[in-house]
C-alpha cells in the first residue's frame, strides 16, 4: 500500500511514493514556489502526476508536510510566511483534483513522528533549524498538534520582548534570531552578504558584525532548547534544517545548553543529536501519518 508524500519547506518542494514499510520511491525535489497558493498548487500537482505516471500501483492517499499553522481537518493552512501563504486552502483542491484524500501536517511535527518512528522513541523533540525555526513533540509515544493541528510552533515562542520583527507578526520570537531568513536578513543590514551562508563565511573569517549575530544565534538554540526540555521531558531532541547542519556550532550550543539542565541531570541525560533521516524525516513522517490514517479510515474524501 504506497501513499504520495511531500515535505514543503520555504526552500525546497521534496515528493516520493512510500511503501507501507517505510521505503521510499524515486524521489522529486524542486524550488518551492512562494508567490501565490495557485503556484504552489501547480507544482504540487505536476510532481504527483509525474510520480502517477511511473507508479506501479495507485496510492491511496497522499501525505503533505507544510511549513506553517495547519489545520489538520480542513487541509487550510492559515499563516506559512515561509511560504507567503495566508489562509489558503490547500487539501480540498488537491483532492478534488488527484481523487485521493490527503493528510496535512505541519512539516516539523512530520519530522518528529518520522524520528521518532525511525528511532523507536516515544519521547522525542524536533528541533528545525533552516529557514525558519519550528519543533514538534512526541510525548508518551502520540504526536502532539492540538486541536486544530497548529500545536508546537516553538519557533514562535518569545526569546526577548519587545526584539527583532518576525514575518509572522511576532516580535523578538526565537525564529527572529535563528532562522535562516533571519540571519540573512540581519547579515544584508551589517552589509555582509546576502544571506545566511554569507554570514557564516564572514563569521568564520572573524568579522565582528557577524560574531555578534551567530552569538545571538547560539544563545537562542540555547535557551530555546533548555525550555523544551523543561517543557516535554523528551529522551532525545534531533535537529534538523540546512542551517543547523551545516553550522556544528549550533549544535555544540544546544548540547551545552541542556547537558547542565536540572531535568537532564536528574532523570539521565537528554541526547542531543543530528536528524538521523536528514531532510527525509518530513518526507517519512507525512507518509506514515497518512497511511495510519488511511488504514484507519480517518481521511477526508471530495464529495
Amino acid at each position: 500500500m504506497n501513499v504520495l508524500a511531500f515535505d514543503i519547506g520555504g526552500t525546497n518542494l521534496r515528493s516520493a511514493l512510500v511503501d507501507g514499510h517505510g521505503r521510499l520511491g524515486a524521489r522529486r525535489d524542486r524550488p518551492t514556489p512562494v508567490d501565490s497558493v495557485a503556484s504552489l498548487t501547480a507544482a504540487i500537482l505536476s510532481e504527483s502526476r509525474a510520480h502517477l505516471s511511473e507508479a506501479d500501483e495507485r496510492p491511496v492517499a497522499i501525505g503533505i508536510a507544510m511549513a506553517g499553522y495547519t489545520d489538520t481537518h480542513t487541509g487550510m493552512v492559515y499563516a506559512s510566511p515561509s511560504l507567503g501563504l495566508r489562509d489558503a486552502l490547500v487539501g480540498p483542491p488537491l483532492m478534488e483534483a488527484l481523487g485521493l484524500p490527503v493528510r496535512l501536517v505541519n512539516d516539523v511535527n512530520a519530522a518528529a513522528w518520522g524520528e521518532a518512528r525511525h528511532a523507536g522513541s516515544s519521547n522525542l523533540v524536533a528541533l528545525l533549524v533552516g529557514t525558519g525555526v519550528g519543533t514538534g513533540f512526541v510525548s508518551s509515544g502520540t504526536l502532539i498538534e492540538g486541536h486544530h493541528g497548529m500545536a508546537a510552533e516553538g519557533g514562535h515562542a518569545i526569546w526577548r520582548e519587545g526584539g527583532l520583527a518576525c514575518p509572522a507578526g511576532h516580535a523578538g520570537c526565537y525564529q527572529a534570531y535563528l532562522g535562516g531568513s533571519a540571519l540573512g536578513e540581519r547579515a544584508r543590514d551589517a552589509g555582509l552578504g546576502a544571506d545566511a551562508a554569507a554570514l557564516m563565511k564572514a563569521w568564520r573569517e572573524g568579522h565582528r558584525g557577524a560574531a555578534e549575530i551567530m552569538r545571538d544565534a547560539q544563545d537562542a538554540i540555547a535557551s530555546l532548547c533548555r525550555l523544551l526540555v523543561t517543557l516535554m521531558d523528551p529522551e532525545r531532541i534531533v535537529i534538523a534544517g540546512g542551517v543547523a547542519l551545516r553550522t556544528p556550532e549550533l549544535l555544540q550550543a544546544a548540547r551545552a545548553a541542556v547537558d547542565p539542565h536540572p531535568l537532564s541531570a536528574d532523570a539521565g541525560a537528554v541526547t542531543v543529536l543530528p536528524a538521523a533521516l536528514g531532510d527525509r524525516a518530513g518526507l517519512m513522517g507525512a507518509a506514515w501519518l497518512a497511511h495510519a490514517a488511511a488504514a484507519e479510515g480517518m481521511l477526508p474524501r471530495d464529495s
